[in-house]
């Protein structure tokens, strides 16, 4: 079976674990036989390295510009969410890339980047709780499940924060996979909280 390609993008003031542990559920995403379902890598703007919340540096495997198409791309959270909810030229990014991609995914305040491309207009979605009313302001169409772990739209589903990028990612393997491979990947991770939906 031929992996899916899964890009989570990196940036400065990016929330650690928003970005590791969606990698690390798509990285523990085997057949029966062992043989990885998701190729997985972080994307930068550049190639630079970012330094996260707390100062964690992380190196880019892609940049914009060497990035392949994916099929799963997700837009994490993170304090320096705020400074690009302002750019046009992110929020162009990642509309660009909602054409290209099989799943657009967020967690945290990675919905504010969403919504700043245009992608949340009349959808359903959540962020971390103590930013709901930022979500609103940049799209006051949008259904907030406060709340709740993820909020599935198909395509485009985005998870509350930091811990339950996890769980979204859990949801979406389970979506292309099944529940078995989603629970043994639960279970090679030793992440117990997430149930079977």
């Amino acid at each position: 079976m031929t992996p899916r390609t899964a890009a989570i993008y990196i940036f400065d003031g990016v929330e650690p674990l928003d970005c590791v542990g969606p990698f690390e559920a798509f990285i523990s995403t085997e057949t029966t036989d062992g043989e990885p379902l998701f190729e997985t890598g972080m994307v930068g703007e550049t190639m630079a390295p970012v330094s996260g919340v707390g100062g964690l540096v992380i190196t880019p495997r892609w940049s914009f510009e060497t990035m392949p198409e994916v099929d799963v791309l997700i837009i994490p959270g993170g304090s320096g969410t705020r400074a690009l909810a302002e750019q046009p030229d992110i929020a162009d990014w990642i509309a660009q890339q909602n054409d290209k991609v099989e799943m657009m995914l967020s967690v945290c305040t990675g919905a504010q980047l969403l919504a700043a491309a245009g992608l949340l207009k009349d959808l359903k979605a959540t962020t971390h709780w103590n930013t709901y009313d930022w979500l609103r302001r940049i799209e006051p169409s949008v259904d907030i499940l406060e709340g709740a772990r993820w909020a599935d739209n198909g395509r485009i589903i985005c998870s509350s924060g930091v811990s339950a990028g996890i769980d979204m990612t859990l949801h979406v393997i389970e979506r292309l996979y099944g529940e078995e491979t989603a629970t043994r990947a639960a279970r090679y991770m030793e992440y117990e909280y997430w149930p079977p939906a």
